[in-house]
């Protein structure tokens, strides 16, 4: 079993990571990828529920969707129990694919070996400009939230204006999830 028989490629991927301890947390998360064709990864981990509960014990759940929605809302809240097809394991109802990893805490990142996982679907999806900028968006937004610095609001909103000419129906409705999160109206 390898990374690459569940979609991941050499370099950060993104994907919905749940982890378990008083309750299910749900937080997009960098799967960082050397080897595709190892069972071997590591992310990088802040203080944070996701850390709490892998410092707890916790398996880390990585769910591989192209949901741009619920990417919007597991960067600021938990994904409530609705969006899930099962809890055990805890598969999101929009995964093409989850992943089971064992993982150690290791200074700021966690290590992960891949346990198990399965393929749900395989569904082609063209590369959609708008979905990448709601991501990288969604990782300027997550930082702006504490630091409320200018230059990541300007870069939030410069990936706004690719989601607004490229996105879908789905994408601009994800990033005034953003905005509202971080405290924006859609005047911008």
């Amino acid at each position: 079993m390898r990374l690459s028989d569940f979609g991941f490629t050499e370099g950060i991927n993104e994907v919905i990571v749940v982890t378990i301890g008083e309750f299910i947390n749900t937080a997009p998360i960098g799967i960082i990828v050397e080897n595709p064709e190892s069972d071997i990864a590591k992310a990088k981990i802040y203080p944070s529920h996701t850390r709490e509960n892998i410092e707890k014990g916790s398996k880390v759940y990585a769910n591989i969707t192209n949901d741009p929605i619920v990417f919007a809302i597991s960067a600021f809240d938990d994904l409530s129990e609705e969006y899930f097809l099962s809890l055990n394991p805890p598969i999101l109802k929009s995964a093409l694919a989850y992943c089971e990893f064992d993982a150690k805490i290791s200074g700021s990142y966690v290590e992960l070996k891949l346990l198990g996982g399965r393929v749900i679907s395989k569904s082609i999806r063209a590369v959609n400009r708008g979905f990448n900028a709601l991501i990288e968006a969604l990782v300027h937004a997550t930082r702006y939230r504490i630091f409320k610095s200018r230059d990541l609001l300007d870069k939030i909103l410069y990936y706004k204006r690719i989601v607004d000419k490229c996105g879908s129906k789905r994408e601009r409705e994800a990033f005034k999830i953003l905005m509202k999160k971080i405290g924006l109206t859609e005047k911008f």
